[in-house]
């Protein structure tokens, strides 16, 4: 390896479902051999780049991401009234099962997990310790899953305060940062609301500022990658278990990649 190359830092944003595109990125600056020296990621996002982190295998990722869809519904059907609707206990021993006791500084890319402490508002980074306990927290969407506790921080979803972590990305170290955002909402126009409802209008509201919330997080980027899924509200969540879906979001990721190819390289030479 060259010691004189520019460091490339990769930003993961939150984003459920629509996350998979993630792996569709991978997939592609792998084969482009991009190199990859920092991640930083929220919710989908942490999930995503720790593993690929832990292994740098696009295949082994996509298999324990979209695989054995069965055991992943288990885990999602534990039912709360305590801060969410999933208990989350279950999706521990899920994430036990692919990371066990492995820690960040076990992992072979330098890796950092985005979660919102709730009683201070503030963002929490984490750097070590076990990789499963920042991941709990990381992916804690509010309302869905109860909140994560540690240290008497009341832990969410890191895209509640960051959704495209790309300054934790650049203060690693990166003289490159591309970002992955996959809360670009704007791009799908709604023209005709009177054949909308209530539901639709607020959670339209919800996206437009997740929209803004991620383009104001992405300050720090040199490369901005959008896959456009299409997927929001509740199809989000129930594309990820029908046939074929899943694969057609990775590949929308590896296309909306395919694009920004030429500009990475030009920024590596």
């Amino acid at each position: 390896m060259d010691k004189n190359r520019k460091k490339v830092g990769l930003a993961l944003g939150s984003g459920a479902v629509r996350g998979l595109a993630h792996i569709g990125v991978l997939k592609v600056l792998q084969k482009n051999n991009i190199p990859i020296d920092y991640i930083a990621g929220c919710s989908i996002g942490a999930w995503i780049g720790a593993y690929y982190a832990l292994y740098q295998d696009v295949d082994k990722l996509t298999e324990a991401t979209i695989g054995n869809k069965k055991e992943k519904m288990t885990a999602f059907l534990e039912p709360t009234l305590h801060g969410g609707i999933i208990k989350g206990e279950k999706v521990v021993r899920l994430l036990k099962k692919y990371f066990g006791d492995t820690e960040f500084k076990d992992l072979k890319i330098s890796t950092r997990a985005v979660a919102t402490d709730l009683g201070s508002g503030d963002r929490v980074v984490f750097s070590e310790g076990k990789v499963v306990d920042a991941l709990r927290a990381s992916m804690s969407v509010p309302y869905l899953f109860a909140p994560y506790v540690k240290d008497k921080m009341i832990l969410v979803d890191g895209g509640v305060s960051n959704p495209v972590p790309d300054n934790v990305v650049r203060a690693m170290g990166a003289d490159i940062v591309i970002s992955v955002n996959l809360d670009n909402f704007l791009k799908n126009k709604i023209d005709d609301w009177q054949k909308h409802g209530f539901t639709d209008k607020m959670a339209r509201s919800l996206d437009v500022m997740r929209h803004y919330l991620a383009h104001y997080s992405m300050t720090n980027s040199d490369v901005i990658i959008e896959p456009d899924t299409k997927l929001v509200g509740v199809r989000s969540w129930t594309s990820f278990f029908k046939e074929g879906e899943d694969k057609k979001i990775i590949r929308i990721g590896e296309e909306e990649t395919e694009k920004h190819i030429d500009a990475i390289k030009t920024l590596l030479q």
